[in-house]
């Protein structure tokens, strides 16, 4: 099986070393990197824009000025730039995808009729009044995020109607009066419209891609960085990468170090590891077929982002920490690891929450005037 799994750890600034992996040859086999146009024959794909311009600034500076860039894409894309993945033989035109603003107002008048259909309670089920144009609005807005998500992960939305809660069967039954709005009425809108929903179309741009790569790269090299495959369209498109002859994939931050226990409970659906930060990374691996072992990290070990690794340990693990403690280890100075890890880390024990607001903003305000970039992570963003 051939090399061409890679990660990025975390403690490692990601776009900078993608670049520095790509024009030092690491990410590309055996492609030859002479001449003046070389670099111009990469194709590298990303998750979003901003990774794209972010990226070519990373090349630019990498390389001390200007010079021919791979050519950087994103997931899915825009169709207008991801005409060339279409096969112009066979290949059908792209259905259009029906605008935001149109969806939100057509869903809310399907709201708006619905409410005046039904009784009392059923409007209470699904908290909403007779003259409440806001929460018309906001059920809008909610059914839309129920269609996208349904369609991102490909499951059709008719398969709400096998779900019977026997405990909540009445309930339940009322709800998906409710939802027949998404599960009829919204497809045969769109239908008629000739357009599809902005989710969809994006995963038939996925699909164009993985369908066409080889016809369109060869043995070019193509590279797939940032994502952790979440979506399955993205997915099975990262699958067909590594089917490449210099296809790769640039994970984002994969703990190696996965014990065989933590794998199998991050594999586990009745397990409910969804939240855990590997699990997204853990299901690509199932689907490629491989295994944490077979990525290679282009970075060097951490002390912090092991340690950090660890407090994150699953619960079946959480008992070994002592022992997890000890294999931090010592630096060649002697000095444990563990000090290492929590290098420049402070603790503010502060009385209150305007003390503890306070505290933070004279922080954040001392790293701006030194020019450094703040971060503020928070588990209530108010």
């Amino acid at each position: 099986m051939k090399n061409n799994l890679f990660s990025i750890p975390p403690h490692v600034p990601f776009l900078p070393a993608l670049a520095k992996s790509v024009i030092d040859g690491t990410l590309l086999g055996d492609w030859p990197r002479k001449g003046p146009f070389w670099l111009s024959d990469v194709t590298i794909i990303l998750p979003t824009r901003r990774a794209r311009l972010a990226l070519s600034q990373a090349f630019s500076d990498a390389l001390g000025g200007a010079a021919l860039l791979p050519d950087i894409r994103t997931f899915g894309g825009e169709p207008a730039e991801e005409d060339l993945f279409a096969n112009p033989a066979d290949a059908p035109p792209l259905p259009k995808a029906v605008s935001s603003v149109a969806r939100r107002f057509i869903l809310s008048a399907l709201v708006e009729k619905w409410t005046g259909q039904n009784s009392s309670s059923a409007l209470e089920l699904v908290k909403i009044g007779t003259k409440d144009p806001s929460a018309t609005f906001s059920l809008a807005d909610s059914l839309a995020r129920l269609i996208d998500d349904f369609e991102t992960e490909q499951v059709p939305v008719a398969a709400l109607r096998s779900i019977v809660p026997e405990e909540l069967a009445g309930q339940w039954q009322q709800t998906l009066e409710f939802l027949e709005i998404a599960l009829s009425a919204w497809p045969q809108i769109l239908e008629q419209r000739g357009e599809v929903d902005a989710a969809k179309l994006r995963n038939l741009l996925l699909q164009h891609q993985a369908k066409n790569l080889e016809l369109l790269y060869g043995d070019r090299p193509v590279i797939a960085a940032g994502s952790t495959g979440s979506v399955p369209a993205t997915a099975a498109l990262m699958k067909a990468i590594t089917g490449l002859a210099r296809g790769a994939l640039v994970l984002p931050g994969l703990d190696k170090g996965l014990t065989e226990q933590s794998l199998t409970t991050l594999l586990d659906q009745q397990a409910a590891p969804h939240g855990h930060p590997q699990y997204g990374l853990a299901q690509l691996l199932e689907k490629l077929g491989r295994l944490p072992r077979d990525v290679v990290d282009l970075g060097k070990q951490n002390h912090r982002t092991r340690l950090i690794r660890q407090a994150l340990a699953l619960a079946e693990e959480t008992a070994n920490w002592n022992d997890l403690r000890q294999k931090l280890g010592d630096d060649e100075s002697g000095d444990s690891g563990l000090n290492k890890a929590l290098e420049g880390i402070s603790i503010i024990a502060a009385p209150g929450e305007q003390q503890q607001a306070a505290a933070i903003a004279l922080a954040a305000r001392d790293a701006l005037t030194k020019n450094l970039s703040v971060g503020i992570i928070s588990p209530d963003r108010n």
